[in-house]
C-alpha cells in the first residue's frame, strides 16, 4: 500500500513498528546488519535522554516519494520500559501519545502516514491506534480466523476504552476490512467471506486481496508485486495478482481521499 500510494505521486512515510521488521526487510534494509541501535522508532519514542527527533531515523527507500522508519528487535525495549515508566509516573507523554508525537514533528513532509503494527496487542500497537486516522484489519477467511480475529477485537475495544478515560485520542475517518488470502473456488472461504460482508456490511472492503503464487514467488527475493519483472511468472497469474493488489489499494485511496474531503 505504501509502494502503491507513492506510485500515484503521494509523499509516504511507511513505519515499521513490528519486531519482527518484515516491511524492513522488504525495503532493502536488514534488521540485523542495517539497523543500529536507537534507529528505529524507539529512539524517538523511549522515555530516557537518549531520545532522539524521529527526522533523523527516517531512511530514504528506493521508491521515489517513499520514506521508512526501520524496525529491529530494539522496539521491544518499548514494552519493557513501558511499565517501569508508569509505576515510576515519569514526566512526559504517557505511552500512548508518544507515537502521534513523533509523527506530528515530522507531519509537514507527508501526505500519508502508513504504520505496520506488530501482530499483538502490546503498547506499541496501543500507541498507533492513537496515532491513527484510518484502521485498515486483515481478515483471511477461515472460521477460526475470524473469531480469533473478532476476540482480539474486544480486546482491543476495552484497552482503548482504559485509554480514552485516560486522555487518549481516538478518532477514525474509516475502519474498515480487509479479505487477505482469498481463494474465489474455494466453497468455505466464500461463505466465510458471505458472513463477514452480512455482519460487518460495508466496512468490509468490496475488493479482497487474491492468494497468489505470484506475491509468495516475489517474496522470495523480497519484492512485492510493484517491483518484479512480469516476465518472470506466468503472465495470467501475474496479471490477476496486480489487478487485485491495485483494486485495494485503489479502494483505500479513495478511503484517503474522503477523508481529506476531495474527490
Amino acid at each position: 500500500m505504501a509502494q502503491y500510494l507513492s506510485l500515484q505521486g503521494y509523499r509516504v512515510l511507511a513505519v515499521d513498528l513490528d519486531p519482527q521488521a518484515s516491511l524492513t526487510a522488504l525495503h532493502g534494509f536488514q534488521p540485523e546488519f542495517d539497523v543500529g541501535p536507537n534507529e528505529s522508532l524507539y529512539g524517538a519514542i523511549r522515555y530516557d535522554g537518549a531520545a532522539r527527533p524521529l527526522a533523523e531515523i527516517i531512511r530514504p527507500t528506493y521508491f521515489d516519494g517513499l520514506d521508512l522508519v526501520p524496525a529491529n528487535i530494539e522496539l521491544m525495549e518499548f514494552e519493557h520500559d513501558t511499565p517501569r515508566a508508569l509505576a515510576d509516573r515519569r514526566t512526559g507523554p504517557l505511552f500512548f501519545a508518544r507515537v502521534a508525537e513523533s509523527l506530528a514533528s515530522v507531519q509537514d513532509k507527508y501526505d500519508v502516514v502508513v504504520i505496520d503494527c506488530p501482530p499483538q496487542l502490546g503498547f506499541l500497537t496501543l500507541g498507533a491506534l492513537c496515532a491513527a486516522t484510518g484502521l485498515i484489519i486483515t481478515a483471511h477467511p477461515q472460521m477460526l480466523d475470524v473469531m480469533s480475529m473478532c476476540q482480539f477485537l474486544l480486546m482491543t475495544s476495552d484497552l482503548l476504552a482504559v485509554v480514552r478515560k485516560a486522555g487518549g485520542r481516538l478518532d477514525y475517518h474509516f475502519i474498515r476490512y480487509l479479505v487477505t488470502r482469498y481463494e474465489p473456488s474455494d466453497g468455505p472461504q466464500t461463505k466465510i467471506v458471505a458472513f463477514m460482508r452480512s455482519m460487518f456490511q460495508d466496512r468490509v472492503l468490496t475488493h479482497p486481496m487474491l492468494k497468489s503464487t505470484a506475491i509468495a514467488d516475489a517474496g522470495l527475493t523480497k519484492q512485492t508485486l510493484y517491483e518484479v519483472s512480469r516476465e518472470f511468472f506466468t503472465r495470467s497469474t501475474y496479471d490477476r495478482a496486480i489487478e487485485s493488489l491495485d483494486a485495494v489499494n485503489g479502494e483505500i485511496e479513495a478511503l484517503l481521499k474522503q477523508a481529506w474531503g476531495r474527490k
